[in-house]
């Protein structure tokens, strides 16, 4: 029999310095996965979108951006839950998966003891227990290292709360797993980092850094950071200091991403396309999907979503400044007088969300040519071409185009399960309730 291959558990630095972002399969016994599951050596977005939902996207259609979905809605709690990052739409729908005993266990990211907001994996069985596990943590977190303790505790039916790259390696090994049901609630997931970065990032833009609760760049362009007092205190994007920041902020992963909107799950929920001030947007991506709404119906509002604004002048400022070194840019003033046409004209609700994503393909394909164009074939989903076909990247000539005549590893016989295995029977509806 061969030996297994040990459990390692490099730094965070480490992990941070290669292209890793720390999903939890390397440092788990799942281990001997890693080469068919990590999304940074050979991605196979394409063909688990296909398995897992059950179709490619459809050309023409926001699928295009978004990824495979039945039905994108608006959504906030009628009552918001206090310390929840929003309204609490993702805490609740693990407590009440939980409490309805759909699943009996919810694999997600809690809080290190004696921090605010350090990342780290909890697996909870107990609505409580997923509680206190609400809110946002900016940082890396190997989430699915407690796969191994849903596993020894015998557990059959399980879900996992997680992001765009542990899912890539979750649906790659899903039917190797000893569960009988999986349920992937997703959320939106764009640009992230260690802990200890996250933290000197707050120090050059709070005014009181350790206070910080729970952070997002949000619709109106400005980042949000919550305090332990309960204020929010605002930043415009435009004055971010990152000429003092630097570039090495954000994971390398991360540069490198092409699945921001968490296409494998089965129900992806973030805030990109919901507009502002508390609502958020929900992806039902399958069956699975609308069961996992149906647990909160009573719970709370929803409604379709909106748009305004077009993502023309912000793509083209984006492509005009990427690749290039971070500036003090303009004086104050005039930085001001960008914010504030920013969020007169600028795009909303889906033409943001369309906004972020496109501006997510663009640098990550940028990133790939300038730093691993060698691997191009196999980082980048062929999918991540169609909305750049009406951009020309920097230093280069005409729209990007997927490699021709590079041959990628073959299919693998563990990709996921086959969706009429993963699917509930379902009539799918499309009301608003």
């Amino acid at each position: 029999m061969a030996t297994p291959l040990p459990i390692v558990k490099p730094d965070a630095a480490e992990r941070f310095s290669r292209i890793c972002s720390d999903c939890g399969i390397c440092t788990s016994s799942l281990r001997p996965h890693v080469k068919e599951a990590c999304a940074f050596l050979v991605q196979k977005y394409d063909e688990l979108e296909l398995t897992v939902q059950g179709h490619a996207r459809r050309a023409g259609t926001d699928e295009v951006y978004f990824g495979p979905y039945k039905k994108i809605l608006r959504v906030r709690r009628q009552r918001p839950i206090a310390g929840a990052q929003w309204t609490g739409v993702v805490t609740t729908i693990a407590m009440r998966a939980l409490e309805q005993g759909l699943v009996e266990g919810v694999i997600l990211t809690g809080t290190e003891p004696g921090t605010l907001n350090k990342p780290q994996p909890v697996l909870a069985r107990t609505p409580e227990e997923v509680l206190a596990c609400r809110g946002n943590k900016f940082g890396l977190s190997p989430t699915l290292e407690k796969i191994d303790d849903a596993i020894a505790a015998g557990l059959k039916r399980v879900m996992v709360v997680g992001t765009p790259c542990q899912f890539h390696a979750l649906r790659v090994i899903e039917s190797t797993l000893p569960f009988d049901e999986l349920w992937c609630l997703g959320i939106l997931c764009s640009d992230n980092t260690t802990h200890e970065n996250y933290m000197t990032f707050l120090k050059s833009v709070s005014r009181s850094p350790d206070t910080v609760v729970h952070m997002e760049f949000m619709p109106d362009f400005r980042l949000w950071m919550r305090h332990t007092n309960g204020e929010v205190e605002k930043l415009n994007f435009v004055e971010i200091p990152m000429h003092e920041i630097g570039p090495d902020l954000i994971a390398p992963s991360c540069r490198v991403c092409f699945n921001y909107t968490n296409s494998l799950a089965d129900l992806s929920v973030g805030y990109m396309g919901g507009g502002m001030p508390d609502n958020q947007w929900l992806l039902i991506r399958n069956a699975k999907g609308w069961r996992l709404l149906d647990l909160i119906r009573d719970d709370v509002e929803l409604s379709e979503p909106t748009e305004s604004g077009s993502r023309a002048l912000a793509m083209k400022g984006f492509l005009s400044q990427l690749g290039k070194p971070y500036t003090k840019g303009a004086p104050r003033p005039v930085k001001k007088l960008i914010a504030f046409l920013q969020r007169r004209f600028g795009p909303r609700g889906l033409e943001f969300a369309r906004t972020r994503v496109e501006m997510k393909l663009a640098e990550g394909l940028f990133t790939v040519r300038r730093k691993a164009g060698h691997r191009e074939a196999l980082l980048v989903p062929r999918y991540a071409y169609v909305p750049l076909e009406k951009y020309v990247l920097p230093g280069e000539t005409q729209p990007p185009r997927p490699p021709v005549g590079v041959k990628r590893p073959r299919r693998l016989a563990t990709l996921g399960k086959p969706v009429k295995d993963r699917i509930l029977e379902s009539s799918d509806p499309v009301g608003v309730g």
